[in-house]
């Protein structure tokens, strides 16, 4: 059995590795020791960029020890992108531990999903957010309407602390969350909406920027979800397309 996975996975990558190279020449590919990891790096020097895509977890439940692992794997092969944006991340077909989400997105790291949508085509759900609502504790500090409508407008870039100060889930974190989850109400409209409340540990602390921290008990996300269509007529090239759209923006 773990002959037949592995050997799948290393044809999987093969694939992921001509379907990058495809896309852009600029890349020269290795696949590391297992056969379930490919490490992509472009040939323009001190800006050159060094991709890591893990596959072997395509058909498992991603957790934060297999973050973990894969974390390791991106910092030994130097994994680097422009602007600070993630160049690591992990294929997978089933939803990962929420823990592995939030886990991947503090390291600017990116659990991947694509899915079918028609003969050939391939494409990635995307949460569009309508509402956020924060709670806070019973005897936090009140804030003004204005304070709050600054905490919303950055609200994007939150970052939740626990009582420690580390840091334990990211607003984006939790949006990537929602797109994994079904949206089960309909409007009148048609489209399908979803609510969700993500409870927080006691002692939470969201910071915002150029905000002082606000303690938060909960984090309320209406929304719905679009089918974003990737550019791509394979399993293995639409997984492509989507880490190089978070590679290059």
């Amino acid at each position: 059995m773990a002959h037949t996975e592995h050997g799948g996975h290393r044809q999987f990558l093969d694939a992921a590795a001509r379907a990058l190279i495809s896309e852009d020449d600029i890349w020269q590919v290795e696949t590391l020791a297992g056969g379930s990891t490919l490490v992509a790096r472009t040939d323009d020097g001190d800006e050159g960029v060094v991709a890591l895509i893990e596959v072997g977890l395509l058909d498992a439940t991603v957790t934060v020890d297999d973050v973990l692992r894969v974390e390791a794997l991106a910092a030994e092969a130097g994994a680097t992108a422009l602007d600070g944006r993630p160049a690591t991340f992990i294929c997978a077909r089933r939803e990962p531990a929420r823990d592995a989400i939030q886990a991947a997105f503090l390291r600017n790291m990116r659990i991947l999903n694509v899915r079918p949508i028609g003969a050939n085509t391939w494409g990635h759900d995307e949460a569009v957010l309508s509402r956020q609502q924060f709670t806070q504790p019973p005897d936090a500090p009140a804030l003004s309407e204005q304070q709050w409508q600054v905490i919303h407008d950055g609200g994007g870039n939150a970052v939740f602390h626990d009582r420690r100060w580390i840091p334990i889930a990211t607003f984006s974190g939790l949006r990537a969350e929602l797109a994994w989850r079904e949206a089960t109400e309909v409007s009148s409209a048609g489209s399908a909406w979803g609510s969700w409340c993500f409870e927080m540990p006691a002692g939470t602390v969201m910071t915002v920027p150029e905000q002082p921290p606000i303690p938060v008990t909960s984090v309320t996300l209406r929304f719905h979800k679009e089918m974003c269509r990737l550019q791509a007529t394979s399993e293995e090239s639409a997984f492509i397309a989507l880490a190089t759209d978070w590679l290059w923006g």
